[in-house]
């Protein structure tokens, strides 16, 4: 084989207390990337850039082609290669943009060389081409994108993931607000959180991730949804990214969502909800933000329960 299509979904982060460590793979959206063997060294990297904002055009800078590198070291080969790269993911509004390119550049360049690495490895190569995209590598989005359904981080190092997929229908009510944030988003979110949190605080917030891993363990969506909103570290320190958070949470859960929190490192904000009540929930998000002036776009995903796969 010396030609390969994949493609891999968008990802919601952290679910709320879950972060950096658990992870939803999201049907709507996937980046597809081709890859084709070459006998010479070099490298080319071609976009379709579908999503209207800039996209890394240089090999070295792009974490499709990075992470693909990274499989070819873990593997010790060295070939070169063509790389074409169609980006679907919308970029900075938290739904895992570059780490859907690394996964699905990770997971072809490994189907070129026989599958000669386990997914625990394709995972630490994505998260490798993560660290070139945004500064650091975002396990709890490229797992997800890897292997569909939930994912849990078991070890960071190894890494050691948990791949539990959906056994029960749910919707997703997906609003982005249009706010003016840094060009760095990320790395910009992540300097909000708090270096130390206290004893009492660590308790509360150890509760809520077991509380999430127990609801996704069982299928039980009300947990889930109660964990997704009882963040007490990350969400109160990003929250003052998105204008009128609070008040905007507070209209979902009222209006029925089982849960709300902000997608990823945001400023994109999500509602776990039955699917019959998601289009009416989404109109509520949307027409609170737009209450307090703020525009505001919703859209319904589905969870995705495959991640990575041969187009």
């Amino acid at each position: 084989m010396k030609i390969v299509e994949v493609s891999s979904p968008a990802t919601i982060a952290n679910l709320g207390p879950g972060f950096d460590i658990v992870g939803l793979a999201i049907e709507n959206y996937r980046d597809i990337v081709r890859i084709e063997l070459t006998d010479d060294d070099s490298i080319t990297l071609e976009i379709i850039n579908n999503t209207g904002a800039d996209v890394a055009s240089k090999p070295y800078q792009n974490s499709a082609v990075v992470s693909a590198l990274k499989v070819m070291e873990y593997a010790g080969v060295r070939k070169g290669f063509k790389m074409k790269l169609e980006k679907n993911v919308p970029i900075g509004i938290g739904l895992g943009s570059s780490g859907a390119s690394a996964a699905a550049g990770a997971y072809a360049m490994n189907k070129l060389l026989g599958n000669k690495l386990p997914m625990e490895v394709l995972v630490k190569s994505a998260g490798e081409g993560e660290k070139v995209a945004c500064g650091a590598s975002h396990l709890d989005n490229v797992a997800p994108s890897l292997y569909g359904g939930f994912t849990i981080i078991l070890d960071v190092d190894k890494p050691e993931i948990l791949n539990v997929k959906p056994s029960v229908d749910f919707s997703i009510a997906l609003v982005t607000p249009k706010v003016k944030l840094p060009m760095n988003k990320t790395e910009y979110a992540r300097s909000l959180l708090p270096k130390k949190i206290d004893l009492e605080m660590m308790v509360k917030q150890s509760a809520s991730v077991t509380r999430l891993i127990i609801g996704i363990l069982d299928g039980d969506l009300e947990m889930i949804g109660k964990a997704i909103s009882s963040d007490y570290v990350v969400e109160p320190a990003r929250s003052i990214m998105i204008p009128r958070f609070y008040e905007v949470k507070q209209t979902a859960l009222k209006a029925g969502a089982l849960g709300f929190s902000i997608s990823g490192a945001g400023p994109s904000v999500f509602a776990l909800t039955y699917p019959e009540d998601a289009e009416r929930i989404c109109n509520e998000i949307t027409s609170k933000f737009r209450e307090y002036g703020i525009d505001a776009v919703g859209r319904i995903v589905k969870p995705s329960p495959t991640g990575a796969r041969i187009e």
